[in-house]
């Protein structure tokens, strides 16, 4: 499970410290996808298990169905693989950045199975929007 909001600075070689505790409990080897939520201008970010069961969701999809293969296609084509060094840093590429508008500072937020990368502008709009959003629908007792 993750969770936390975290606010750290890409360096020079675009690499940001994943904060140690969402990394003791995502491990080395990283997957990041562009938000499949058109709603939301992030990254997400999924440990080994964790993208071998979204993984395992499409493979057992109807690929004679055109939705699933186009949603598949988006998806699986956009997938870049990683590993957190050492020093606890992940590099972020060009393309993701880019995608999710990061320019040095990003924003580091556990979201249950998975972990998501904001630039700061597009969280504060994000944090904005829930503020408006009635929370009843969830069936979570507060």
């Amino acid at each position: 499970m993750f969770c936390g909001q975290f606010v750290h600075t890409l360096d020079e070689k675009n690499r940001f410290k994943v904060p140690a505790s969402l990394r003791s409990k995502m491990g080395i080897e990283t997957y990041l996808i562009k938000s499949p939520d058109p709603s939301a201008k992030c990254i997400y970010m999924y440990s080994e298990d964790g993208w071998n069961e979204l993984y395992e969701q499409f493979t057992k999809g109807d690929h004679h169905d055109e939705t699933t293969r186009r949603v598949s296609r988006k998806i699986l084509s956009g997938v870049v693989y990683g590993e957190i060094d050492k020093g606890g840093r992940l590099t972020l590429n060009s393309q993701l950045k880019e995608f999710a508008g990061i320019e040095s500072d990003i924003c580091i937020v556990g979201n249950i199975h998975h972990i998501e990368l904001w630039s700061p502008e597009e969280w504060e709009k994000e944090m904005a929007a829930m503020e408006v959003t009635p929370t009843a629908s969830l069936n979570i007792d507060f």
